[in-house]
């Protein structure tokens, strides 16, 4: 009788804070309302006018515009944080703090030493601290993951990531915002290369050296007020070499400012096997085959009104279970200093000219890197 009233009784979801009013922020709120494992009690903006609009919008009885007082509340349990990145060291250690768990956007920081404080506290806390590198839960990069793992490839000796945006081509269409501003860890590495040296992370192990380059095509673009013009200072366009220990190398190349939407290519290349993933199919061949065939995507999602939201789902329903029953975290924030210190890595070797060590040992001379 007590297992069969157990099963019956809902699901005590995990009370929420959200801190932020734009678009992660509504990804976040449209997947609690699919799981259920989590419950917004309260969101904060910046602006307080942003922060009632999206209480009243999403039926959240609190809203404030400090987030010190979401971060302390009672009745909030845990905090995402989804909010410009420039933002999210001062609100996790807020929130850290004060005992609560945290869920963080990407990029996790300014910098690699503000993700490693945020770490360090979070360890020292004893509290479930997770960063939304959702793209790990795209039915297709799962995929990718389990072929690569059952020996598809073979030895795996190479991968290239091609991505064409046209998001940031018209200078007078996309406002003036962080992303803009590279001291605000604004560009396009932060914002998307994040979600991509994760996925190679996730699949092939740990990076051992980085080279990379990144560049800014549209140099002003429009101030929001319409006043003028404003000055870019951070990416809108950047290529990286990832070097693996066994000696695999990595590409990956976006731009933002193509007059072309071309979407996303990805192809990885091993001593058996060739996958690729184009247009959101993925193909593969092995050796000996006459040429590329497609390959099934188990667990294909309903992408609704953002394909965001079906893998953000995925995330929160980890997050709850840890905070719930202790269950494995991960993307968790260690993950996250790892992807961190391969950007602070990549902005170094733009402004030096040569590889970078990432392995914590310097890198010999002589090797022919470089």
């Amino acid at each position: 009788m007590e297992g069969s009233q157990l099963a019956s009784d809902p699901v005590d979801p995990v009370r929420v804070g959200v801190i932020g009013a734009g678009l992660s922020a509504s990804i976040h709120l449209a997947a609690m309302r699919k799981s259920r494992l989590l419950e917004p009690v309260a969101i904060g903006a910046r602006r307080g006018e942003r922060a009632a609009s999206a209480a009243i919008e999403a039926g959240i009885p609190l809203h404030s515009d400090d987030y010190k007082l979401i971060c302390r509340h009672e009745d909030v349990e845990a905090v995402i944080i989804a909010t410009p990145p420039h933002l999210h060291h001062p609100i996790a250690i807020a929130a850290l703090e004060h005992g609560k768990h945290v869920l963080c956007e990407k990029p996790m920081a300014r910098n690699v030493a503000e993700a490693r404080d945020m770490l360090r506290i979070a360890e020292r806390v004893g509290v479930v601290a997770m960063l939304n590198l959702q793209q790990r839960f795209l039915p297709e990069r799962v995929a990718i993951k389990r072929l690569i793992e059952s020996g598809y490839l073979g030895e795996p000796q190479a991968a290239m990531i091609h991505v064409t945006l046209s998001s940031l081509n018209d200078p007078m269409d996309r406002p003036w915002g962080w992303l803009m501003e590279a001291d605000k860890a604004g560009g396009m590495l932060g914002a998307t290369g994040t979600q991509y040296i994760d996925a190679l992370q996730w699949w092939f192990g740990d990076v051992s050296a980085v080279a990379g380059t990144m560049s800014t095509m549209v140099k002003h673009r429009r101030l929001p007020d319409g006043t003028g013009m404003g000055k870019v200072d951070a990416d809108d366009n950047f290529a990286v070499v990832l070097r693996f220990p066994q000696g695999m190398l990595a590409t990956v190349h976006v731009t933002a400012t193509s007059g072309f939407d071309g979407g996303e290519e990805m192809t990885f290349s091993g001593s058996h096997g060739q996958i690729v993933l184009r247009d959101g199919r993925l193909w593969g061949a092995q050796h000996g085959t006459a040429e590329l065939q497609e390959l099934a995507i188990p667990g294909e999602q309903d992408t609704g009104a953002h394909y965001l939201i079906a893998p953000t789902v995925n995330l929160q329903e980890i997050f709850a279970q840890a905070i719930r029953d202790g269950g494995p975290v991960s993307p968790s924030f260690a993950e996250g200093v790892k992807v961190q210190e391969l950007v602070d890595a990549i902005s170094r070797s733009t402004h030096q000219g040569r590889w970078i060590d990432t392995t914590g040992s310097r890198w010999p001379m002589g090797s022919g890197v470089g």
